[in-house]
């Protein structure tokens, strides 16, 4: 899945030198390719910029779902990504900075079925893993991955890399405390 979603958003080269026009003000403008991306329709409430668009998020394989499904999550996946500015590398590749570990299951209420899903993500740097989790009611859809629809996967996504992005931007963006330089009150 990791190499899926890493080649299908170009070189990690071309990511770097958009980071470095943009970390200098200066507008990237890529080269013209003929491959479009098609739309996801839930509009981003959160654009990855500062902090959070400096991650290399590598995606382990998801847990829980049979292949097919986790290919076209996948794809949802690396367009909410593109479209938040976010960087998808593979699975243990040199610039990875967070692993992120899926688990996702299906359930059934009186509303439909329900997609819980579980998002670990792990920095490099040995700090504990965070947890993102949720849960989405997939549209005509049975207690069954293969009736599960594209919309309900870009949901995911979309709601997922909200979350992450979110957390990141906390995460890197937070000034670091060193608490045993901190006296308490006497």
């Amino acid at each position: 899945m990791c190499v899926f979603l890493s080649a299908c958003l170009g070189t990690i080269e071309e990511n770097l030198q958009k980071a470095e026009t943009e970390a200098q003000g200066e507008v990237y403008a890529p080269t013209v390719t003929s491959e479009e991306i098609a739309p996801i329709d839930a509009a981003p409430k959160i654009r990855a910029s500062g902090p959070a668009s400096l991650a290399r998020l590598g995606f382990a394989p998801i847990e829980g779902i049979p292949n097919n499904v986790e290919n076209r999550l996948s794809e949802s996946l690396r367009r909410s990504a593109f479209r938040r500015n976010m960087f998808l590398v593979p699975n243990g590749d040199a610039t990875q900075s967070h692993l992120v570990r899926g688990y996702l299951s299906l359930a059934s209420n009186s509303l439909g079925t329900v997609i819980v899903y579980i998002w670990d993500i792990n920095a490099n740097n040995g700090s504990s893993p965070h947890r993102v989790s949720g849960q989405i009611l997939a549209t005509n859809a049975t207690a069954n991955w293969n009736s599960i629809g594209s919309e309900s996967l870009d949901l995911l996504a979309v709601q997922s890399m909200e979350a992450i992005i979110a957390w990141l931007n906390t995460e890197l963006g937070a000034a670091k405390v060193d608490k045993r330089d901190i006296v308490p009150f006497q």
